[in-house]
């Protein structure tokens, strides 16, 4: 069983898509905010690498050049270079893509997962939640609800673990769902609703790292119990839902100051960026 100090995690980028400052804070103007695609490179002695989310690839050009995937790549243009992409990043660190066995999918938005078929060996861990949101819905709307079907791989149903069926589950001070994971006892992931239905982030206890993923888009936001502009409800899950996740993660940040907590898209989560945590 790997100790809470053996696990190590770096963060990495794989391109950014632009909207406007004021979609993040209301309170801004139309500056254009860069949304940079953040995942984590996890790894776990005696159980190897993992990845949690892949960013952007090129399969995001190619699956969105009809309609009506062709609306998500207006909606947020994205731009991404050779060597940003997490296939070459890896490789560049002397790891194969064979060598990741678990793709843990935060949820299934493009700029999360558009690098899964790079990686066609990993067992791709989800919750049931997302994932069947992703069988039931179709065309526009799943488009509507930022999920491009050619993104996913064909044999997903063949590659998929539940996290529910791996893990215990348990519900914390804070009413914040945990699935503690056996092989990884002191990573826990977290069930994060409203972004996106069935969105996970997770904790890592040896870190005191908190990845709250899409749970908010901006840490000063965040912070000040900030919501995002109105217009986001479109695309957004559950409403009710993510102002009660920013709710329960504002107490649990309070109950812990010291935990770094960092959010996909944030400005400042670059800091951590190529830095092991």
């Amino acid at each position: 069983m790997a100790k809470e100090t053996e696990i190590k995690i770096a963060l990495y980028t794989s391109g950014f898509c632009e909207a406007h400052e004021k979609v993040v804070n209301p309170k801004k103007g139309l500056n254009k905010l860069r949304f940079y695609a953040v995942w984590a490179l996890i790894h776990v002695p005696d159980l190897g690498y993992m990845m949690f989310d892949t960013g952007y690839s090129n399969h995001f050009e190619t699956a969105t050049r009809s309609f009506p995937e062709i609306l998500y790549k207006f909606a947020t243009p994205v731009q991404l270079k050779h060597q940003e992409k997490a296939i070459v990043i890896l490789s560049k660190k002397g790891i194969h893509h064979s060598e990741i066995k678990y793709i843990i999918i935060s949820h299934f938005h493009a700029d999360h997962i558009a690098g899964l078929k790079d990686f066609p060996e990993a067992k791709l861990i989800c919750t049931k939640a997302a994932f069947y949101q992703t069988q039931n819905l179709k065309g526009l709307s799943a488009v509507s609800k930022g999920i491009i079907h050619k993104l996913i791989p064909n044999d997903i149903k063949e590659r998929i673990v539940f996290i529910e069926d791996i893990s215990s589950q348990t519900t914390n001070e804070f009413g914040i769902t945990e699935y503690t994971w056996t092989q990884i006892p002191n990573f826990k992931l977290l069930l994060l609703p409203g972004h996106a239905k069935g969105m996970l982030g997770f904790y890592d206890k040896g870190s005191n790292l908190l990845f709250a993923t899409d749970a908010a888009w901006d840490k000063d936001c965040f912070n000040k119990g900030i919501m995002p502009l109105q217009v986001v409800r479109i695309f957004i899950d559950s409403w009710f839902d993510l102002k009660d996740t920013m709710e329960k993660l504002s107490r649990m940040k309070h109950a812990n100051p010291d935990m770094k907590i960092v959010f996909t898209h944030c400005p400042k989560t670059l800091q951590l960026i190529s830095n092991e945590i």
